[in-house]
């Protein structure tokens, strides 16, 4: 007779509501870092019960949404707070990144329109995303970006090709543009979803 430890059984609801208590969570506090909020409370000053209400609703709808519409039927691989950390710290460079890519491309856009000097390129890109969601965002990243455009999505053998129109791309430059915008994106973004 074979004996089988048992602990307590943890049912996938349980595990939901965690998850969800801890993205609220950390919202709120991203809220609170945000608007000074936390350095009012660590300093034991009053604080806007308005802007703590605004907190409170804001980081539980964005919560509910990303629950609704992004996490949920997924596999969750984040179990611990470092992991949620780690995926939020990606997320934010990303962001960064993206806003830097923005404020070049308007310079090289602006440049271009004043002198007419444009190179345009359809390029094939390789992306080691796996879900519909992360190549979603990774396109709209890039067709917010002045002067690209995805202009079609490919999944071939597992793995998904964008192809992309540059308005301003040189053949010496693609390489090296690749590595530090698309496949950038695609590694931050990997690091977020997984």
């Amino acid at each position: 007779m074979d004996l089988v430890e048992t602990g307590p059984v943890r049912s996938s609801a349980e595990a939901d509501n965690r998850h969800y208590i801890l993205l609220d969570v950390l919202l709120l506090l991203f809220w609170f870092l945000v608007t000074g909020t936390l350095f009012s409370m660590l300093s034991l000053e009053t604080i806007s019960f308005v802007t703590v209400l605004g907190g409170v609703v804001s980081a539980s709808a964005v919560t509910l949404t990303v629950h609704k519409f992004v996490i949920r039927g997924s596999v969750r691989n984040k179990s611990t707070l470092v992991q949620y950390l780690v995926a939020m710290g990606h997320l934010v460079v990303l962001i960064l990144d993206v806003i830097l890519q923005l404020v070049v491309a308007n310079a090289i856009i602006l440049s271009q329109s004043l002198s007419m000097n444009i190179e345009p390129r359809i390029v094939k890109v390789k992306v080691g995303l796996e879900s519909d969601t992360e190549v979603t965002l990774i396109s709209s990243l890039i067709t917010m970006v002045p002067g690209t455009l995805v202009i079609d999505v490919e999944k071939r053998a597992g793995w998904y090709y964008l192809y992309i129109h540059y308005s301003y791309m040189k053949a010496e430059d693609l390489e090296e543009y690749m590595d530090t915008t698309i496949k950038r994106w695609d590694r931050l973004i990997r690091g977020v979803f997984r």
